[in-house]
């Protein structure tokens, strides 16, 4: 399977959950991109914003349904940081016109947008503990799936994992997963009870 790739800032890296309830979308890492400073670490960011990388099976959803729903979930009007700010990093012609395009249409529904769009440099996976926030911090879900740090980073399974995490609820997906991954019967009700109570009160997008 070919992925395409999005690099976005919603604003923080709890976002990334919301882009894997997209059908279409398979994985998800958290990281730094947009400025100068070489290596940068949550606690020396430089000049970088928090964003998400979108890796999505373009067979099934599109560059442009990404950043429209990445437009939908966040506040792109909401003054921030440059570590938070709303972000879009392009790296191709092609991109780049989708995203001025959506731009246009998110200031002429907003009004003023504090959104950056510029092409991406270079792309820096956070540290292993911002990988998959919601997962991570529902203990009794993430110790009986015995991902290392490597699965729960580049996985199509804890990248949907999270979603449910979060509140994600097509079960057909978390069921497709239970199939491919051998998942027991009691950790799958465990999810859907999880996600149908609305997951981590916290998540946001």
């Amino acid at each position: 399977m070919s992925l395409s790739r999005a690099y976005l800032g919603m604003q923080c890296f709890w976002g990334e959950s919301a882009f894997a309830k997209l059908k279409g979308v398979k994985k998800t890492r958290v990281g730094y991109a947009g400025g100068t400073t070489v290596n940068p670490t949550y606690r020396n960011i430089g000049d970088h914003t928090e964003v998400t990388e979108v890796q999505f099976d373009p067979s099934l959803i599109s560059y442009r349904q990404v950043l429209d729903f990445f437009w939908s979930h966040h506040n792109p009007a909401e003054r921030r940081k440059k570590q938070y700010q709303s972000a879009i990093l392009y790296e191709t012609d092609d991109e780049k016109k989708v995203a001025e395009e959506t731009y246009a249409q998110a200031k002429a529904k907003f009004g003023e947008i504090e959104t950056y769009v510029v092409k991406l440099d270079k792309f820096y996976k956070a540290e292993d503990y911002h990988q998959k926030y919601w997962l991570r911090n529902k203990k009794d879900i993430f110790d009986e799936l015995k991902l290392n740090d490597s699965q729960v980073a580049d996985s199509i399974l804890a990248a949907k994992m999270n979603a449910f995490c979060a509140g994600y609820t097509d079960f057909s997906e978390l069921e497709e997963l239970k199939r491919q991954h051998g998942l027991s019967e009691s950790l799958v009700e465990k999810v859907k009870r999880f996600a149908s109570s609305g997951g981590d009160p916290r998540a946001c997008h």
